[in-house]
This record gives structure tokens, sequence and C-alpha cells, in this order.
């Protein structure tokens, strides 16, 4: 039996709080700073939403190459 490494991915739900006017400014300022907006502090998992990030064996064997 081997051990192989598989690429995941999963979501999380949380909650981020910026200053503006309005909603709409708000998730105007937002989309267009969220690379520099903190992840929250609290989040929650995403039920069913744990997966294989890719499904291609080549792509899959490089995560295994030299382990």
């Amino acid at each position: 039996m081997n051990t192989i490494t598989l690429p995941v991915t999963w979501e999380v739900c949380g909650f981020v709080k910026v200053e503006a006017q309005d909603i709409e400014s708000a998730v105007e300022y937002f989309n267009k700073n969220s690379d520099h907006i903190p992840l929250p502090s609290k989040s929650d998992y995403v039920d069913s939403s744990f997966a294989l990030t890719d499904k291609d064996s080549g792509f899959i064997e490089l995560y295994n190459k030299g382990e």
C-alpha cells in the first residue's frame, strides 16, 4: 500500500467589517481591496465543500514526486 498526496480545497464562511457610507460602497470597497483585507478570525466550514482540487492524475503525480 502506498501513501499518495492529494491536493484538496474547502470553503469557510466568515464576516469582515469595512468602513463605508452605505452597503453599495462597502461592496465596491471590498471588491477593489479584497487582497488587502485580513481574513476573518472566526469562520465556519461550509458543509460538503471538501473536494479534490484536481482529478488529473498527471497533475497529482507532481505532488508525489520526490516523496
